[in-house]
């Protein structure tokens, strides 16, 4: 017979340093799922290799629902750049939890007002992401295939590096979140030319979709163990995600972060998870040879 999740403390591990927004999301989760389960959460930090430790590490957990993780696309870049040992499929998906799309922006000195706007050029567009390797940086690739375009690929520290280089008129363009980008697109420094999904935060610009161009990968945050998991256990923290999820304090926190509480669960969650390894994966794979 399986344990109830109220009989021992249970672990969240979180792949990165504090301070984040995955290090955010867990510990705006640890308050209302101790209420729920009646028992001790804790939130662990073990960063390393861009997620390879933490996840690691949790993989080399029992697999009993007592110790889990923050699943992302990182999960499926780590395996296409060959930089992890394990594969999406080591790990038991028990919920997403948020979703939010990559959007792409440009100078407005360029004039662009869409994606058409972008395809039409008759030069390589210089698009700039945050991170080698980076999910942000796989978007980009698939920008590119899915525009048809050449591309000069521009590499950046981070968001607000990338961003300033946009702004500056360095490069073309830039891939990143929603979050990172909204404030400089409503000032009108950044112009908004598609998202990969709808945003709360970006609701005037169109995405990639409606704009007739079939790219809709979305970022996403959830919890996942080590495979093998009970299907009671997994139940148990189904039943109180469902509860958490409607916790004032976490849906504040999320709007902060920019990402929309857009839960999924079982069959639904297992194709969201299969579809998005087939589009990050290969193109994961594309940028070590």
């Amino acid at each position: 017979m399986a344990q109830s999740l109220s009989d021992r403390t249970i672990k969240i591990v979180v792949p990165y340093s504090a301070g984040g927004g995955n290090d955010s999301f867990a510990r705006a989760l640890q308050k209302p799922l101790e209420e729920i389960l009646n028992t001790s959460v804790t939130v662990q930090n073990i960063a390393g290799g861009g997620g390879v430790v933490g996840y690691t590490q949790v993989l080399a957990a029992r697999a009993d629902g007592f110790t889990v993780t923050i699943p992302n696309n990182a999960i499926f870049t780590l395996q296409g750049m060959g930089n992890a040992t394990f594969e999406y499929d080591d790990f038991d998906y028990i919920a997403r939890v948020t979703a939010e799309p990559y959007v792409l922006t440009s100078n407005p000195q360029l004039g662009w007002q869409g994606l058409d706007d972008v395809a039409a050029s008759d030069t390589p567009v210089r698009i700039g992401f945050p991170g080698v390797g980076s999910s942000a940086h796989i978007m980009a690739v698939a920008i590119v295939e899915g525009l048809g375009i050449e591309a000069q690929m521009v590499p950046y520290g981070g968001d607000a590096d990338a961003l300033a280089a946009a702004m500056g008129g360095h490069i073309d363009a830039v891939v990143t979140a929603p979050i990172a980008v909204a404030s400089a697109v409503e000032s009108g420094q950044l112009t908004g030319l598609g998202t990969t999904g709808e945003s709360a935060l970006l609701s005037g610009v169109p995405t990639f979709i409606d704009q007739g161009f079939d790219v809709t990968t979305l970022q996403w945050r959830g919890i996942a163990a080590p495979s093998g998991l009970d299907d009671d256990i997994r139940q148990q923290w189904v039943d109180a995600l469902q509860t958490a999820l409607d916790d004032p304090e976490f849906q504040q926190v999320m709007s902060n972060l920019g990402a929309d509480v857009a839960p999924l669960y079982g069959d639904e969650l297992d194709a969201f998870v299969e579809r998005t390894a087939a589009n990050m994966v290969p193109l994961a794979q594309q940028l070590r040879q």
